[in-house]
């Protein structure tokens, strides 16, 4: 299987599978610590990446919520499924934060790890709510650029 830096294959889909084990344990049991399964099979560059997505996901956590909710039409966060919901915060938080991975990726991984974990269904769901995030960002990116200097002016 091909390891591409910034795809879905390899290294970064073992981090975000990873990162979502670590940060499901935390929201159905509360443990923040100790091992997870399958770490110490787990590449160093996985580990790595899988930290950065838990340590943002935590950081992020309300705005990323917030965008999930949005984005979700008469869904609030407690009425998804703890696979759903964290697989939807990893993406989002990709998606907002990690700006050098495609969007097109981000909301595959995420749909294609929904779909290994929980249901079609939910990766149905993981796909619309983050296609809808990702529109959300890329529009309010857009309104925060200033407009081109000399654009239109002679």
């Amino acid at each position: 299987m091909p390891q591409d830096r910034k795809g879905g294959t390899g290294t970064r889909r073992e981090g975000r599978e990873l990162a979502l084990k670590l940060l499901y344990r935390e929201e159905v049991t509360g443990v923040t610590d100790g091992p997870i399964p399958e770490i110490e099979e787990a590449r160093t560059e996985a580990l790595a990446f899988a930290d950065e997505i838990v340590k943002g996901v935590r950081e992020h956590h309300d705005e990323i919520d917030r965008l999930i909710v949005a984005a979700s039409e008469h869904w609030e966060i407690p009425r998804m499924g703890a696979v759903d919901r964290t697989v939807l915060r990893i993406g989002a938080y990709e998606l907002l934060c990690v700006p050098d991975n495609p969007v097109g990726v981000v909301i595959n991984e995420a749909v294609e790890i929904a779909r290994k974990y929980s249901s079609n269904e939910g990766a149905r769901f993981v796909n619309g709510v983050l296609d809808h995030v990702a529109r959300d960002a890329r529009d309010a990116a857009e309104d925060d650029e200033p407009a081109a200097e000399g654009v239109g002016t002679d």
